[in-house]
């Protein structure tokens, strides 16, 4: 794959994957919702489709605002966001879209004629003629039927293939298998987990887990925490965004924390804080990390997951001052605002 695709930066790297998750959580669901009733795959609902059309709407609308002064979505040429967002509005803007819906975003219509008419997309997609007119139920009906045929003939072909004698194959399939086994190389134990076994520590992250979700107060909660506390088998590490300055829509900042929330799965088990944003929409927005991870350096976790490179990361020196002590506690349990400004959204990784 041309790297290309996945950003010249870091930072538009993480730009891409915003809009993939707001592909997938704002443009997929009700362009679904619209669009299958029509090609026979969900029974038709009037009012579903209402609000899908709105909510699309409400997608529609953020990227055509977004592409008033962009040709594409992220960086001078097509991304895997263009092509994630492009693939989510082929089908309504074929068959469901008319063309007095579409004409509420003609940046929207200029950017996605752009991405579909080039070359190694054609190749894929074939052409796309936008829906002159909104397709109805009969036509739904008509796909339908021809889908039913098609499904009965694949599932005649199924059966067919499925009364072939398979005692003669099995003995050889079972030997291909044990040998692909052997051929494996044995998967190397993760740090954290060597760690567990030849450094142990006192303080358990599943218990401070079911603690923290569980505490009368967070005074309570954070009491038993300092008191628990094994300096020696973790640390505690603040992260800070490097480009801050390019936060200045609420919807995709979030979308920043959610994705590195996401990628960090592989040590879920030894990591724990909260990712946070404060400041104001539309001017400058802040994401901050409080982290607490098994042993003493963040390396593990800029080894699972790339975006963890676009933070600077600094260490709480431990034994940890009161002020430390406030300012941990700050960002692991305040709902309103983070070191005096207001908090914007916050995601807990436990």
């Amino acid at each position: 794959m041309d790297s290309g695709l996945l950003g010249a930066t870091l930072l538009e790297s993480a730009q891409i994957d915003s809009w993939m998750d707001f592909s997938s959580h704002n443009i997929e669901l009700p362009a679904t919702l619209w669009f299958y009733p029509v090609l026979g795959f969900m029974p038709f609902n009037t009012s579903v489709t209402a609000r899908a059309k709105a909510d699309l709407s409400k997608a529609l609308k953020v990227i055509d605002d977004h592409l008033r002064d962009s040709t594409y979505l992220v960086g001078h040429k097509i991304t895997l966001a263009d092509i994630a967002v492009v693939a989510a509005l082929v089908y309504p803007f074929k068959f469901v879209a008319d063309p007095d819906y579409r004409s509420s975003f003609p940046n929207v219509i200029r950017w996605f004629s752009t991405c579909v008419n080039q070359k190694k997309i054609m190749a894929v997609i074939g052409k796309v003629d936008l829906a002159l007119s909104e397709m109805n139920i009969a036509s739904a009906t008509l796909i339908g039927t021809k889908k039913g045929s098609k499904e009965k003939k694949d599932k005649v072909s199924k059966q067919s293939k499925a009364e072939i004698p398979k005692e003669e194959k099995s003995k050889e399939v079972n030997e291909d298998i044990d040998q692909d086994k052997r051929m494996q190389p044995k998967k190397e134990e993760h740090p954290f987990k060597v760690m567990d076994q030849t450094k142990k520590s006192p303080f358990s992250m599943d218990v401070w887990k079911k603690t923290y979700s569980n505490c009368a107060t967070y005074e309570e909660g954070m009491e038993i925490f300092w008191n628990k506390f094994d300096s020696d088998g973790w640390s505690i590490f603040r992260g800070d965004y490097k480009y801050n300055d390019e936060n200045k829509i609420l919807f995709m900042t979030s979308n920043l924390i959610a994705g590195f929330i996401q990628r960090t799965e592989e040590i879920r088990k030894w990591l724990f804080g909260t990712m946070t944003i404060r400041g104001e929409e539309g001017k400058q927005m802040k994401i901050t990390a409080y982290f607490l991870i098994r042993g003493d350096s963040i390396e593990p976790l800029l080894k699972c997951n790339d975006d963890a490179e676009c933070y600077t990361w600094t260490k709480v020196s431990h034994p940890f001052s009161p002020v430390d002590k406030a300012k941990i506690f700050e960002y692991w349990t305040s709902e309103t605002r983070l070191e005096g400004e207001p908090l914007l959204d916050s995601r807990v990784y436990k």
